[in-house]
């Protein structure tokens, strides 16, 4: 509603930032609006109404309280801006430049700072300009040193996040630490245990739907008022699969604490970047874990193979862990036509397509089923009945891939840097005939286009092979891991997404040994288990 000029509100607006607290600045909420009130009534300000925004950073104006208030400006119902200092109104100079000179102005609305001597109504001079540059250089010296406070915690292992994992308290005798939060905590590990059985994501959300077991976000509004972006207080219950992902990939729940997860490009962003996980810093045993290590190394294995249906909404159990021998892509399940499972195949996934950059290596569904199935049994039982002999030859064939893996990844990524090196030298030299007027622009711009997308594939593949060669060599035979998942079976009669998962790490299926159309041919696959690779 519009309101009549004489009713017009005079706008009281009072900010501080955590930023500001730290850097010794005086001034509380409720200080300011104590001076702000005082002030106006005083000097006979009509209608006046306080906008206050409590923990707010000057550098961002996505703020709730400002917002609302230039809403009203935008109405036409506010005549007078008061605030206590200049730099409570905001510490980036351009959009400050903007507010002052173009948008209060357009409104008609006057701006007063009272301990800066700002009145717009008196003239705005160049010396306001200065102060905005003096006010941004502050807030961004004091970024830098918070963010400096902020890293040398994290380089010390202390936990940086403001809140604990789902599943932790804060410890009440320190807030730095984090300690089971006994609601939650068992929701956590019947999480992990769902999936570590073979179930994903969403059929976990859907379980604990089901179970009527409160959300994340809404158990936090519970316990603290903190309202997420998302949150709908009518479902209380509405689990996504995605929370359910983002649980089984945090590392707090193993012990560990994870720091630098994510970085601010800039002091005048509050938007948070991903960072690699190369940069991540890992503190292992700070707290209390809520998953053992073996059932945090099984959940990983289902959720990096993860299990995705065909075209027909068909899944088996195997899907996301049979490789090709040839091109190292997984393979595909294809029910060829067929409603008879008989038929169902897995085949490469780059042969299927693309034709021409590989060959089919097709092998039966229930075929393979039975071949994973006997591989288990014969491992099992030769662990169990001749564990030193068993642990003995699992080392030296352990030892032998571990060579061979390194080898081959380590020679792929002396080709790719090779390769990206002539890149290099091609790019200088198409910016050498564009300067000689060898090349035109549209042709430089061509060729060089190629170069760049070529690079930027190569310089992705260098990183992940650099990043697989360092996970080889840190990876050691786990004999007494094996043998813990091989104790925990007596008899095992039929495969299972369970058994699956526990035992088999990846099928690596080579190509028949004649073509297709014969009848009689044999076909090899390597299983690789967990722990303990092939044997």
């Amino acid at each position: 509603m519009l309101l009549q000029s004489n009713d017009r509100r005079t706008a009281l607006y009072c900010r501080l930032s955590q930023e500001d607290e730290l850097a010794g600045e005086s001034g509380s909420i409720q200080h300011q609006k104590q001076i702000l009130a005082e002030y106006a009534e005083k000097n006979g300000f009509p209608n006046p109404k306080i906008w206050a925004d409590d923990g707010f950073s000057g550098v961002t104006f996505d703020r709730p309280a400002f917002n609302e208030m230039m809403a009203e400006v935008e109405a036409g119902n506010v005549s007078t801006i008061i605030v206590k200092d200049h730099s409570r109104l905001g510490r980036n100079r351009l959009v400050m430049g903007y507010l002052i000179e173009e948008k209060l102005p357009d409104y008609g609305v006057r701006y007063i700072a009272i301990n800066d001597c700002v009145d717009t109504d008196k003239g705005v001079d160049e010396s306001l300009a200065i102060r905005d540059l003096f006010n941004e250089w502050h807030a961004r010296d004091t970024s830098k040193k918070i963010k400096a406070v902020k890293m040398a915690a994290a380089k010390r292992g202390e936990r940086i996040g403001s809140k604990p994992p789902y599943g932790y308290k804060k410890d009440p005798n320190d807030p730095k630490r984090i300690v089971p939060n006994e609601d939650t905590a068992p929701i956590v590990q019947h999480i992990f245990a769902l999936c570590a059985s073979g179930l994903g994501p969403s059929k976990i959300a859907r379980i604990l739907r089901e179970k009527k077991i409160i959300k994340p976000a809404m158990y936090e509004y519970q316990q603290s008022g903190a309202i997420h972006t998302y949150l709908n207080l009518d479902k209380p219950y509405a689990w996504s699969g995605r929370t359910v992902s983002g649980i089984l990939e945090h590392e707090e729940y193993i012990g560990t604490t994870v720091n630098c997860r994510g970085y601010i490009p800039s002091f005048k962003s509050k938007k948070q970047r991903k960072n690699p996980p190369e940069n991540w810093l890992r503190f292992e045993n700070t707290h209390e874990p809520l998953i053992d290590r073996e059932t945090w190394d099984i959940v990983q294995k289902v959720r990096a193979g993860k299990r995705r249906p065909n075209k027909m909404g068909e899944m088996d159990m195997l899907s996301g862990l049979v490789e090709c021998e040839t091109c190292g892509t997984k393979h595909y399940l294809c029910r060829c036509g067929s409603w008879n499972e008989e038929q169902y195949t897995y085949t490469c996934g780059k042969y299927h397509a693309h034709k021409d950059e590989c060959t089919p290596h097709t092998i039966k569904v229930m075929a393979l089923h039975q071949i994973v199935l006997a591989e288990i049994q014969r491992v099992t039982a030769e662990a169990k009945e001749h564990t030193e002999q068993f642990l003995e030859r699992a080392m030296d064939k352990y030892q032998s891939q571990l060579k061979q893996e390194l080898s081959a990844k380590t020679r792929e990524l002396e080709k790719v840097q090779k390769r990206l090196a002539d890149l290099d030298k091609l790019l200088q030299k198409a910016f050498e005939q564009l300067a000689l007027e060898n090349l035109s622009e549209i042709q430089f711009k061509v060729l060089t286009g190629n170069y760049e997308t070529e690079r930027q594939e190569l310089t992705q593949r260098s990183g992940k092979l650099e990043q697989e060669i360092s996970s080889w060599k840190d990876t050691m035979l786990n004999a007494d891991r094996f043998m813990a998942v091989v104790n925990r079976y007596t008899h095992i009669q039929k495969l299972t997404p369970e058994i699956v998962r526990e035992f088999v790490e990846k099928l690596v299926v080579h190509e028949r040994s004649e073509p297709y159309k014969k009848k009689n041919y044999t076909q090899q696959v390597d299983v690789y288990f967990n722990f303990v690779g092939k044997i």
